[in-house]
């Protein structure tokens, strides 16, 4: 029995216990990655950074989400308005086809500056670590 629990442990440990894997950075990069780091643990910072590598994903900073979240909330405000409008136009029939396609067309600008600046920001905080090397 307990040659038994002694493979189970085994086997346990090497699929399922975490692993530990040491990093090691020069002064440089470790300065660099601390500052990016600022109030969160750099092994958690360096862990998120590679996960969203490995799901192709781009970390986003924190102020930049902070942004976004309240870009987001007044698109949905608008989209909410657009959708009040567009009741209303049906209900009246007062909006003409033109008038809903630029509607339309100013949404859409407004998603493609919003893309913009997100893409902006990113780049800027990208390019403000690669300066301060």
């Amino acid at each position: 029995m307990n040659e038994k629990r002694k493979a189970y442990q085994k086997r346990y440990q090497k699929h399922y216990q975490a692993k530990r894997v040491n990093l090691t950075l020069s002064p440089s990069e470790y300065r660099d990655f601390a500052r990016m780091a600022k109030n969160e643990k750099m092994a958690t910072y360096i862990k998120s950074l590679a996960l969203a590598g490995l799901q192709a994903q781009v970390l986003i900073p924190e102020n930049i989400e902070k942004e976004l979240k309240t870009l987001r909330f007044a698109i949905r405000n608008i989209a909410n308005n657009v959708n009040q409008i567009a009741h209303y136009s049906n209900t009246v029939r007062s909006i003409s086809t033109q008038n809903e396609h630029n509607l339309l067309q100013h949404l859409k600008q407004l998603e493609e500056a919003v893309n913009e600046y997100t893409k902006g920001q990113i780049n800027k905080a990208h390019n403000q670590t690669s300066h301060d090397n």
